[in-house]
């Protein structure tokens, strides 16, 4: 028995020996988890991290974000209930879009396309003054902040994220609900609009109605040829934003047309058309290839 005891008491001992020893391992945070944690300027920033689910981003000591200061997100409509309302979804597209895996260029005669955590780039563009323009509407400061490894640029307006392709947008807005049938008869996007680069002229609704769609039924019982070309009309070879169209523009389709701006904004007339196309809104990257500009009539050939 006094054998059969000291045999149990060094099986105990060596198994005690044996174990390893648990180490607490300290994780310091970085940097850039600091700032984001402590500056009061970017706390609506911080809650649209916590909204994503994206905090883990910020482990990356080395990459490039554009980060909207509070004032910034409440002018364009994201004061703290809106924020901490948002969908994770939402939430996630607009902080990947502005998180850069390299640094920012914009060194470039033309605006520079610079790759995000969503996909689709970020095009800057440097400007006389020293501020950096971003898709054509959003500014930036041209030095950054180094934050550790990381650089920081603070937006000053609010950098709106991109879609990820030209069908996404047509199937939820409802604004273009003819083009997107129009576009759904012919297969145009899929057959002829995945290589290369182009601008997008994508007339709303009532446009279709004063040409003569009045529904989409009238759509649906046109001749595809007859389609074809009147999608081909609206879509511009090449990639403009708003301010950067040149006075001429080769089409898809038709003749090329003629740009004039007035009051900021460009208006289009090729020349069977009886008045210019107007652009409302636009400067939307879709996709790797696409810039989708919103219209308030269609082209003609």
């Amino acid at each position: 028995m006094k054998h059969f005891s000291l045999i149990i008491g060094c099986c105990l001992l060596a198994l005690f020996s044996c174990q390893k020893k648990t180490r607490v391992v300290y994780n310091p945070a970085t940097p850039l988890q600091n700032l984001i944690n402590t500056d009061t300027t970017l706390t609506l920033f911080h809650h649209l991290l916590l909204r994503g689910n994206d905090a883990a981003l910020l482990v990356d000591d080395s990459a490039t974000l554009l980060i909207p200061t509070n004032q910034v997100l409440r002018a364009a409509g994201y004061g703290e209930a809106i924020v901490d309302s948002v969908s994770s979804t939402l939430a996630d597209r607009m902080l990947r879009y502005q998180y850069l895996p390299k640094g920012l260029t914009a060194d470039s005669p033309i605006a520079a396309a610079n790759l995000t955590r969503l996909g689709p780039p970020v095009y800057a563009l440097k400007q006389a003054n020293g501020t950096i323009l971003l898709n054509s509407y959003a500014t930036t400061s041209n030095t950054g902040k180094q934050v550790g490894k990381a650089k920081v640029y603070l937006l000053n307006s609010l950098l709106s994220p991109a879609a990820d392709s030209l069908p996404q947008v047509l199937q939820n807005d409802t604004s273009l609900t003819f083009l997107a049938e129009a576009f759904r008869l012919t297969n145009f996007y899929d057959s002829a609009m995945l290589t290369g680069s182009y601008t997008l002229l994508a007339p709303v609704n009532d446009a279709f109605r004063r040409a003569g769609y009045d529904s989409l039924s009238t759509i649906d019982s046109t001749d595809i040829g007859v389609l074809a070309q009147l999608v081909g009309n609206q879509v511009i070879k090449g990639f403009y934003f708003s301010n950067g169209f040149p006075a001429s523009v080769q089409r898809m389709a038709g003749s090329d047309a003629l740009v004039n701006y007035v009051g900021g904004l460009p208006q289009f007339s090729p020349g069977g058309n009886p008045g210019p196309v107007k652009l409302l809104y636009g400067n939307q990257v879709t996709g790797n290839n696409l810039i989708l500009h919103w219209t308030d009539g269609l082209l003609s050939p």
